[in-house]
């Protein structure tokens, strides 16, 4: 499912701490690493709110670009990246796999997010709805 990355914009803030320090990270192309640090830098602040292209070469488009851009050090967010440059065997070769195979990418796609659509929710008891989505609710006892 993190090909669904092939799509959309993520804001800086999701992602400046790859960009600045002493020690960027390394796994970014540095032509592109220099293009997001002018993108989302005002002087020397990351300016939050400004948006990127989670992929630069199809923003707009829904296809296996995003694996092309993992295996060129060009992945917006850090968790993309490592499944190339830091990942498993199995996760780099399968990066390799959809890059060269975009209808297998199109097919496995479907049937994941199929089977996430099946999901059960937890419901009553079992399961709440976060008040935000980066927290579990806090439960104060009366």
């Amino acid at each position: 499912l993190s090909g669904a990355h092939t799509i959309g914009k993520a804001r800086c803030a999701t992602f400046s701490s790859r960009l600045m320090g002493v020690q960027p990270d390394s796994t970014i192309q540095t032509e592109y690493l220099t293009s997001l640090q002018q993108l989302c830098t005002q002087g020397f602040v990351i300016n939050n709110d400004t948006l990127a292209p989670l992929d630069l070469v199809t923003p707009a488009a829904f296809d296996n670009q995003y694996y092309a851009n993992l295996r060129s050090g060009e992945g917006l967010l850090q968790t993309d990246q490592v499944l190339y440059s830091n990942g498993t065997e199995t996760t780099r070769e399968l990066v390799e796999f959809y890059t060269q195979h975009q209808s297998k990418f199109f097919e496995n796609f479907k049937k994941s997010m199929i089977k996430m659509g099946n999901i059960k929710p937890l419901t009553g008891t079992s399961g709440e709805i976060r008040r935000n989505c980066r927290s579990i609710n806090s439960h104060s006892s009366a």
